[in-house]
């Protein structure tokens, strides 16, 4: 008989969606049992019951042929793939002996985890963080993704809640900004297409027309990095015809004098549209629209802030919210991402307290020149899980190069072999999330979730938890925290004073019942204060001016222009519909899915005599790499676009787009620079 399990995807997405997992007994499966349908789970307040594209066929991933269902040790070399079976007593016991050959020879230091948001669960993505901190590993700052955005955001409003998407049916204009919600958010487009069937118009403000564009009433195709310059032009506008809201910013904002008298008039409409590539006219048709708005909202998207100038960008965005005092109304001000609002015991689980002194740290964005490069010590032992920097880290070259150094001993806890497993001289199995328990929050809702496992481990795939305790034990660590379980991490996760947990009840939440934050619905954004130093919405930050950098929100020319007329076009890299950052990539079907390899979108005017389909060659100082041409409007001229992180192995030459990118950082909070390199292009 057919039973259902309620478990939440893992995935790096902000949805967390709840899962209902359908279960068939199977005496002759291993575990005992057969997931045979992922479906969402109708009761779930904003998931709803549907699941995305990536997701509603799992079991192709759970049961794919392609799995790693057991220990492996490399018996060819290094990025050639080849393995063999072994225990894992084995497995756990060389590893455990080359942790301690390396630290004995060249220090802690020496010893690196690598990882990322491969699994959202909050006891198994964030244990290894113990387990590294008591060997006084080197630190790995995990800025690879959000930190541009994530620090504008927080020097100009704060860290804190910043809009409920629930409240997102009381907006009367959605301006999307630098996000394609359609792929990377899906759950909240029923919200979105509420509030539009009360009237609200939806504009998208991208570089190229994504999905999420080509549903929107309107599409401003925006040249990449010069969000700020479009933000400003529209203070401008708003000052100059008297239809900002004065009294907010009088009340609730910092420095507008010195924005209004130093750095506004510099940015006219006709300047603006010069700098953008956008019309005059739509610029101050687009300042009219906020104007008129009694509750605008911006959702802001994480790309934005994947450009040199992109936490300046998202600190003018959530200035141009603060002209209009759009965060006082019911689903306006800016919608950025809600997983600073969960205020969990995270020490409980990472355990700072056993770090001794102050190991080194590596900017994850660096990871090729540190395992190139790196002196005193080199990095001699790589602990890779939940990500796959062979394919997702910048400077792709020196990343393989550093992988596949023969002194280098790397273990990969991974579900398939991927670019950076096939480097690995360990392989280890992971399961699905439909195979181990874990504590959830969200980072585009405001729900805690516990999942329990539909099924058993697949082979003999082992999480996070297990693997660390294994070691712990095999390097001879007694501390009583590594005989912890899930469910007692999670409740140690559980036991914060935060407000926001006040009233929250972990044994329900760890019986099952997804538990909303203690921020009751229809809360206006950031109540009474910012939480910023002043507690009022800064358009000038003296904590920057304490660091050096620019204190006033303004929008700077890239440096990089001498690449012009070498290198004249902008190539940007954002997600594929149907992968999510590396995974699903090595299903067949996704590829499918996205034409069957990588392409390149490709303006007409930039296009010349290029057709669909013509293999084309983009190259800077970093190499070349080679995919098929798609000529179309969907991109502004002068902009490539290369959807998706694709394995390098997929692609043509071996080579992925990441190739390209540097690891150049953001103006603020040292964030990665995807969607900011130069090329040129010619065809093959």
């Amino acid at each position: 008989m057919p039973r259902i399990v309620k478990t939440v995807c893992s995935h790096d997405c902000p949805d967390a969606c709840s899962v209902l997992v359908t279960v068939e007994d199977d005496g002759g499966n291993p575990g005992g049992a057969r997931a045979v349908q992922f479906r969402g789970n109708p009761e779930h307040p904003v998931t709803r019951g549907f699941l995305c594209g990536k997701v509603n066929t799992y079991e192709q991933i759970v049961y794919s042929s392609e799995r790693v269902l057991h220990p492996l040790r490399r018996c060819g070399p290094k990025g050639e793939g080849r393995f063999e079976r072994v225990s894992w007593e084995e497995a756990v016991s060389v590893i455990a002996e080359r942790i301690n050959i390396a630290g004995r020879e060249s220090g802690g230091e020496s010893l690196l985890q690598y990882t990322y948001a491969g699994t959202m669960g909050l006891v198994n993505r964030n244990c290894p963080n113990a387990l590294f901190n008591r060997l006084g590993a080197t630190q790995l700052r995990q800025n690879i993704c959000y930190y541009g955005a994530d620090e504008g955001y927080r020097v100009t409003v704060g860290s804190g809640y910043g809009g409920d998407p629930e409240d997102t049916v009381h907006s009367d204009l959605i301006i999307v900004w630098g996000a394609n919600v359609v792929t990377t958010q899906v759950h909240l487009m029923p919200f979105l297409d509420e509030a539009r069937k009360k009237g609200a118009r939806m504009i998208v403000i991208d570089p190229y027309r994504n999905r999420t564009a080509r549903v929107a009433d309107q599409w401003l195709g925006i040249r990449p990095g010069t969000d700020a310059a479009l933000a400003l032009a529209l203070m401008h506008i708003l000052e100059r015809d008297g239809l900002l809201n004065r009294d907010f910013i009088e009340r609730r904002t910092t420095g507008f004098k010195r924005l209004s008298r130093e750095v506004l008039p510099r940015f006219e409409p006709a300047r603006a549209a010069k700098l953008t590539g956008l019309s005059e006219d739509d610029i101050e048709s687009l300042a009219r629209e906020l104007a008129g708005a009694s509750a605008p909202l911006i959702k802001v998207g994480v790309g934005i802030g994947r450009s040199t100038r992109g936490g300046g960008a998202v600190r003018a965005i959530c200035s141009l919210a603060g002209f209009t005092g759009s965060y006082e109304a019911l689903g306006g001000g800016v919608q950025y991402e809600t997983g600073s609002e969960f205020q969990l015991e995270l020490d409980s689980i990472n355990r700072p307290d056993w770090l001794e002194g102050e190991p080194r740290s590596l900017n994850m964005t660096d990871i090729g020149p540190a395992l190139c490069d790196w002196q005193d010590p080199p990095i001699r032992f790589l602990y890779v899980h939940g990500t796959n920097p062979a394919a997702t880290a910048p400077l792709q070259a020196r990343v393989h190069a550093g992988l596949a150094r023969e002194d280098l001993f790397t273990v990969v806890h991974e579900r398939f072999l991927t670019d950076t497993a096939r480097y690995a001289d360990i392989v280890l199995p992971a399961p699905t999330f439909a195979e181990y328990a874990d504590l959830y929050k969200a980072y585009g809702h405001l729900y805690l979730q516990y999942a329990e496992p539909a099924i058993a481990p697949l082979g003999e795939s082992r999480c996070n938890l297990e693997v660390v305790q294994a070691l712990a034990k095999e390097l001879g660590y007694d501390d009583p925290w590594f005989n912890l379980d899930t469910r007692e991490h999670a409740r140690a996760l559980l036991s914060g004073s935060h407000p926001n947990l006040e009233g929250l009840d972990p044994e329900s939440i760890l019986a099952g019942e997804t538990t909303r934050l203690n921020i009751p619905p229809e809360t206006c954004g950031f109540g009474e204060r910012f939480e910023t130093p002043s507690g009022k919405l800064e358009f000038y930050s003296s904590e920057l001016e304490a660091q050096g950098l620019a204190p006033l929100v303004d929008y700077a020319e890239p440096e990089e222009e001498e690449d012009l007329e070498r290198y004249p076009l902008r190539l940007i890299t954002p997600p594929a519909h149907s992968f999510l950052n590396s995974s699903f990539g090595n299903l067949e079907k996704a590829r499918r899915r996205e034409g069957g390899g990588p392409a390149l979108m490709i303006h007409p005017d930039d296009a010349g005599e290029l057709v669909d389909g013509d293999l084309v060659e983009i190259s800077n100082r970093q190499g070349s790499v080679r995919l098929s041409a798609r000529v179309t409007t969907d991109t502004n001229k002068g902009t490539l676009v290369a959807e998706g992180t694709w394995w390098p192995s997929h692609g043509l030459e071996g080579r992925g787009i990441n190739l390209l990118t540097s690891n150049r950082l953001t103006d603020l909070g040292g964030g990665s620079t995807f969607h900011d390199s130069r090329v040129e292009l010619k065809k093959i």
